[in-house]
Order: C-alpha cells, then structure tokens, then sequence
C-alpha cells in the first residue's frame, strides 16, 4: 500500500467543522451567506419546489431573498478582538540570548515581529483553539519561525514518550507564475519526522492525487550535528499538546447561527405581513373587474375608488403575536450569546463591589483569557528555545513572561488627589506615592522615579537646571 501524504488525523476530522464554523463566524456576514443552507436551511415549502424543474428557479430566488434580508452578528470578531486586545494590552516580556535577537524585529518570513507573531497565536488560539510553529534556518544561517493555523497542521503522531515524533504540514496556496502573471493554486505538504534520532523533513508536490515526495533534508546545528528533536510545537487553548483542544468561542458562533436564522425568519415575517394589504370585494366577476379596469390600483387621496353596489374595501393588517415571539427569541439569544462571550471582557460590577469581590469575580471571568495567555507565552517560549538549541544558543536565556493582570488599575481624579495629600501630609513617601500613581495610569509605565524628578524640577527651574540641584529620590524639591 503507497504511502498517502494527504491523510489527515481521525482527530482532524473531528475538529474541522467547528473550525470552518468558527473561521465563518469571524469573517462575518459574506461567508456566513456564501455558505447557503449549510447555516441557513431552506424552508420545507420551498425544498419541495426546489424538486420541480418547472420551479426551480423561482424558488431559488424566493431562498435568495429571504437569505439576503437576514443579519448575522458580528459577535465572534468583536470578542476575539476584545479579548486578544485585553491579553496583549501590555506586551510579555521576552529575553532571548544574543543570537536570536534579530527575532525581535522580524520572526517570521513575512516579516513579523515576535510581539505581532505572539498576537496572531492569541487570535488563532481565541478563534480556532490550536496553532503550529516551526522553527527554521533560512540559506544565510538566520532563524525564523513558521505559524500554521489549525487547518494547516493535517496529521501527525507521537513517540512512546508521548512526545511528537511526526507531523504533516498542508503548505498550499495560491502561486504566480512569473513567465504568464498567471495565479493558480499549487498544492504542497511538509513532512517532518524524526529517523533514528535525527529530525529531517521532504516537501510533497504535485496535481491530481498524484504527489512524490522531495529530497529528504536532515537539520543539523552550528557544529554539524543532527538535531535530535522534532522542533515543531503545538499550542492549545490549555497545554501544548499534538491532539486539539477545545474552542473557546464554538457555543458563541453557534449561538450567532442560531440568532441569524431567528432574524431570517422574523425579516420574512415582517416582510409579507408589515404593510397593509387592500381588500374590495363586491363584484360579481372579480377577474372581468380587473381586466376592465374597475378595481382601484392606486392608494392615497388622489385616487379614487368606484365600487359596486355593496361592495366593501378594507384593509388587511397583522396584529398577532408571532413576530413579538420571533423578537422575544431573538432578544433571548442575544442575551445567552452576551453571557457567553462578553461576559469574559466585562468589568461592570456593583456600585458597592469590594476590591476583593472585584478582583475575584474578574479572575472567574479571565480565566479562559488567562490560560490563553499563558500557552501562547509558553508555545513562542518552546519554539524559541527550540531555535536557540538549533542556533548552538542557550536556550534558558530563552523566556517568554505574559501579562496575566486584566484588571483596570486606573485611578480616579477622587484617588488621585487622596494620593497627592497623603504624600504632602508625609503619611506616605514620594516613591509610595510615585509608584501608586505609575500603576495607576497616571505616569507612564516606561518612566523612572529619577526621570520624574528631572521632569519636575524642568519644569520648577527651567530647562537648564543644573543636576547638582536635583532632589534625591525620595525627597521633595524645596
């Protein structure tokens, strides 16, 4: 049996489809919709004329209609940006050794920064739950890190140890041709496994099923030795381990499907029953009536209606309570989804909320927020540590530290001013209140509490102040 580079990982097939919900989801509205029944079934009346050649075509544009009027909401996005904005508000603190410093600037071969790089892995692990690095060398012996989203990492397996020792990489995408400026999509495969304690990877390339693997390359480090490890590192929502892990935000996507097909529903009631429908009765041929003319056509006081004798006009107008129950449920979902997903990004509390009672209802709230942060940190400090054994570096100069503080530490002019009177009282000193106020937004964080004085004192004797008359920290100018 040949050796088929496209099998994917039974647990691959088992996540798929949240992931394409989910990467639906993101996109909003236009995906959502290009997807057709697949998140907006088509009502069984017009299924049935779907069935009819002779309609066919009018019931596709009944479905069209009632899909274009619907809204998808753009909950998904909106809290995976707030919560990847809220881990990264301040950047982890990242130490590397000499040699891998050039990362910092650019990480990738697109040119990433490790701290934008360490922002797509926070989206990707908010979105989809999972993302793949893999540390390289490029020709000029410069190190670089390659991200794959979930999607891309297609198979993979594990050693006795549990540890990887396989993995398959789906590396297609569009390609230009440089001779015609033609663009067409190229489809190509990273294996990389380990062979006797030696890390090496081939590329597979080819069309039509048909794929034959490239020259096998084995890695080796600065003295010519074979790298002993697979260097590729998994990241999850929770650990770092090869198989999945859950997405955070699938119950909040489903919940926004859910609200779409609600609205499409509550739109194509409104639609056939929001406006007042004329009525005449009275005539003794309805159809002769139409085709001579006799019945109005027009509304408003510059036409008039002529019935027949007896005849009656009237209009008919909705009054029941579907659509307020079609609005109910719509309001109910919303809640739920509010419940679910923003309630991770919530700050409000009650008026006579402790500090500690904040403080613990927000890290109930941040957990999920808080493990994100730490697996991120920990997946970019892995695959960095892993270069830098690749680089001949130590890799525990290699650390990664993340914010886990999400809480608004920001002072009120009320505190501020308390702060300022109990350092003037002397119940506190400078430095207590300087520091109370830099972690309070006030100075910035960047700032010393030798650049403050400076400051002040600049602006107490001018521009031109000698250092001499600097008061030490910890005193006040006279």
């Amino acid at each position: 049996m040949t050796f088929d580079i496209k099998v994917r990982h039974p647990a691959y097939d088992q996540f798929a489809p949240s992931w394409e919900l989910m990467r639906a989801a993101f996109s909003g509205e236009d995906d959502i919709k290009k997807a057709g029944a697949k998140y907006l079934p088509i009502k069984t009346g017009l299924a049935k004329l779907m069935e009819s050649t002779s309609h066919r075509a009018l019931a596709l544009a009944a479905y069209d209609a009632y899909k274009a009027r619907a809204e998808f909401p753009d909950l998904v996005a909106l809290t995976v940006r707030g919560a990847v904005g809220t881990i990264l508000d301040q950047a982890a603190e990242i130490e590397l050794p000499s040699a891998l410093e050039p990362l910092r600037a650019k990480a990738t071969r697109d040119g990433l920064t490790l701290e934008a790089l360490h922002r797509r892995i926070a989206t990707e692990l908010m979105t989809t739950g999972r993302y793949g690095i893999l540390p390289g060398i490029d020709a000029a012996g410069n190190p670089y890190l390659a991200g794959y989203v979930s999607e891309s990492i297609i198979n993979w397996d594990v050693d006795d140890n549990q540890a990887a020792d396989f993995v398959v990489l789906d590396e297609s995408g569009m390609v230009r041709d440089r001779a015609t400026n033609e663009w067409a999509k190229k489809e190509q495969y990273r294996e990389c496994y380990l062979d006797a304690g030696r890390y090496m990877a081939r590329v597979w390339s080819g069309a039509d099923g048909k794929f034959e693997p490239g020259e096998e390359v084995t890695a080796q480090d600065r003295k010519r030795r074979p790298l002993g490890f697979l260097p590729f590192v998994f990241i999850n929502t929770n650990d770092l381990r090869p198989d999945p892990d859950d997405v955070p935000l699938y119950g909040l996507a489903k919940l926004s499907v859910r609200i779409y097909q609600l609205d499409a529903d509550l739109r194509q009631t409104l639609h056939y029953t929001a406006e007042p429908t004329p009525v005449v009765s009275g005539y003794e041929n309805p159809q002769d009536a139409i085709d001579k003319g006799h019945v109005p056509q027009g509304i408003g006081g510059a036409n008039i209606w002529v019935l027949p004798k007896d005849g009656d006009g009237k209009f008919l107008e909705f009054t029941g309570a579907g659509a307020e129950a079609q609005h109910g449920e719509i309001k109910a979902a919303y809640d739920r989804a509010v419940m679910f997903g923003a309630q991770m990004l919530a700050e409000k509390g009650g008026a006579n909320e402790s500090g500690e009672a904040k403080r613990v209802r927000l890290d109930s709230q941040h957990s999920t927020l808080k493990g994100i942060a730490m697996t991120s940190a920990s997946g970019l400090e892995r695959a960095l540590k892993n270069v830098a054994v690749w680089m001949g570096a130590n890799p525990d100069e290699v650390k990664v530290t993340p914010n886990l503080d999400f809480f608004d530490h920001s002072l009120s002019g009320q505190e501020i001013t308390a702060i300022v009177a109990a350092w003037q009282s002397t119940a506190i000193s400078w430095r207590s209140a300087f520091d109370r106020l830099k972690a309070g937004g006030v100075v910035p964080l960047d700032r010393t509490a030798e650049d403050e004085l400076a400051l002040m004192d600049k602006d107490q004797f001018g521009e031109d102040a000698s250092p001499d008359i600097l008061p030490k920290v910890g005193q006040r100018a006279a």
